[in-house]
């Protein structure tokens, strides 16, 4: 703990964490249930025994009760830290990705919570619609951090950050359709073989 950072605050973060992890528990298991379009903030907010209040002033929408993406923006951004801009940005980001893949796989908990939201992502519109907005707004701040520290040039860095964005969703999406056909697979090793096929689209 350093003097600027008192004692309460890790304490308070990790209350918000807490409390932001069981809002989105609640909402997964009443989106499941009803739906989203049944499912109301009220709801979630007695789910999880807190206020409506409370509720938007850590989520702001139902949708965005289950879309919490702040452990992934911020690993995005100390990427950025940690790029060596002297070397290809390309296997630097497919690294990145693949270690954050793992983590999640070692991570059972969230393993298991993050397949049931993909899920729902893609049975609900209105959530797949929230979905792909939060993933725009986190790309294109990716893409001005990678810019400006690199120095390389905004168009190169758009294209390389969106074809890594299509990969992923392509992994994650052939990771769900498994998954309910009870295979047993892992998110990285789809990862792997999205990249050798579209890698392999340059011989067609």
């Amino acid at each position: 703990m350093t003097s600027e950072q008192p004692a309460g605050v890790g304490l308070r973060e990790r209350r918000r964490s807490q409390t932001r992890a069981e809002i989105a528990e609640a909402a997964i298991d009443l989106f499941e249930r009803q739906g989203v379009a049944a499912t109301t903030v009220e709801d979630i907010a007695a789910a999880a025994g807190i206020s409506p209040r409370t509720f938007y002033r850590l989520c702001g929408t139902k949708e965005q009760a289950v879309l919490d993406d702040e452990e992934i923006a911020g690993a995005m951004q100390d990427a950025v830290a940690m790029l060596d801009a002297s070397q290809p940005l390309r296997p630097q980001l497919v690294a990145f990705w693949r270690e954050q893949m793992a983590d999640l796989e070692a991570d059972l908990e969230g393993h298991r919570r993050h397949l049931r939201i993909r899920r729902l992502i893609g049975d609900e519109p209105t959530l797949l619609a929230a979905a792909l907005r939060q993933e725009h707004e986190r790309d294109e701040r990716f893409v001005a951090s990678l810019v400006e520290a690199t120095g390389r040039d905004e168009l190169h860095v758009r294209a390389l950050v969106e074809w890594q964005s299509v990969l992923i969703r392509l992994a994650i999406e052939e990771w769900v359709r498994a998954s309910a056909d009870g295979d047993d697979v892992r998110l990285q090793a789809i990862y792997d073989r999205a990249l050798g096929a579209l890698e392999g689209c340059e011989t067609v």
